[in-house]
């Protein structure tokens, strides 16, 4: 694999710093959310993984996912975020989550299932913080696996799918022609 373009660079820190702005909008409507409706806020997980997906999916580089969750996570938390510095944690867990997927395969496979394993993988990652850190151990043995069950259903459709879907439709416009998703996205899809 080749090494890093400056305009590949240019481009995961454009759409990081999108993603951390969507994720900042969704805080606030996460903060809505009463605090014991566990499966509303389990279905609302997988969105803060969708730079972890979308970026790497574009650019095909490893460490892309990582790198884009942690630009985000930042982006996020300087706009003002409910949870503080414990946010980079989690741009850093579900990140990693992410890569893995990736990782997998080599950087070679770059499809629905991969990016659906990546959202998967990236929410997975994330229960361990919530489970440890948020409070997740608290509750009753039930919550948690419907929390688990249903946080992994959203990471697969709102931080694997729906990144792949922008990502291929922001292709058909001509505007990622010089990215590796236009190179090779007809013969992956």
């Amino acid at each position: 694999m080749s090494r890093w373009k400056l305009r590949e660079v240019i481009l995961m820190v454009v759409l990081a710093i999108v993603c951390g702005g969507i994720y900042r909008v969704w805080d606030v409507l996460y903060a809505l959310i009463p605090a014991t409706a566990y499966a509303l806020q389990g279905v609302m997980t997988g969105l803060w993984m969708i730079a972890g997906v979308m970026v790497p999916y574009i650019v095909r580089r490893p460490g892309a996912a990582l790198i884009a969750e942690l630009v985000a996570a930042a982006v996020e938390l300087l706009l003002g975020e409910q949870w503080g510095l414990a946010n980079m944690i989690s741009g850093l867990i579900q990140g990693i989550g992410s890569e893995i997927a990736f990782l997998i395969f080599g950087y070679r496979v770059w499809n629905t299932g991969t990016c659906t394993l990546s959202g998967v993988l990236a929410s997975a990652a994330f229960m361990f913080q919530w489970y440890f850190q948020y409070g997740g151990d608290k509750l009753h043995l039930g919550t948690q696996i419907a929390f688990v069950l249903i946080s992994l259903v959203s990471g697969a459709v709102l931080g694997g799918l729906l990144p792949k879907a922008l990502a291929d439709a922001l292709a058909r416009t001509g505007a990622l022609r010089n990215y590796e998703i236009a190179k090779r996205s007809v013969k992956s899809a």
